[in-house]
């Protein structure tokens, strides 16, 4: 197999700080250099790459997100309680899931619906 020589113009720091990387990992440049063109001659496209700018972008939209369901989580649970679905020690976010949360609104429906009956 004929080989082909690169030459590639980077930063001497991310040079260095990716060469720290590989060297921990037993890995070398050539390496990694290969399994990316393999990877794109493979799949016919180049991987998706996250800079660092996107990857602090997307975890502050996954924290808000988690903010608002939590705070939606309050309200809903206020909801139940009025509704006596649950009681105040009970945290939607930690053990009950939402399908125990709807057994738990047919099983309330199905015993007012019985009691309903028995007192016809």
């Amino acid at each position: 197999m004929a080989m082909t020589q690169m030459n590639v113009r980077i930063d001497d720091k991310l040079k260095d700080d990716v060469d720290t990387v590989l060297r921990e990992q037993g890995v070398s440049s050539s390496d990694v250099i290969r399994s990316l063109w393999r990877y794109i001659a493979d799949r016919r496209q180049v991987p998706r790459l996250e800079t660092t700018t996107e990857e602090q972008a997307r975890r502050q939209r996954r924290m808000r997100r988690l903010t608002m369901i939590d705070a939606s989580s309050g309200l809903i649970q206020e909801e139940l309680l009025r509704a006596g679905v649950i009681d105040e020690d009970t945290n939607l976010l930690a053990g009950q899931t939402r399908q125990d949360i709807r057994s738990d609104v047919y099983d309330q429906k199905l015993d007012d619906y019985l009691n309903m009956a028995r007192s016809v």
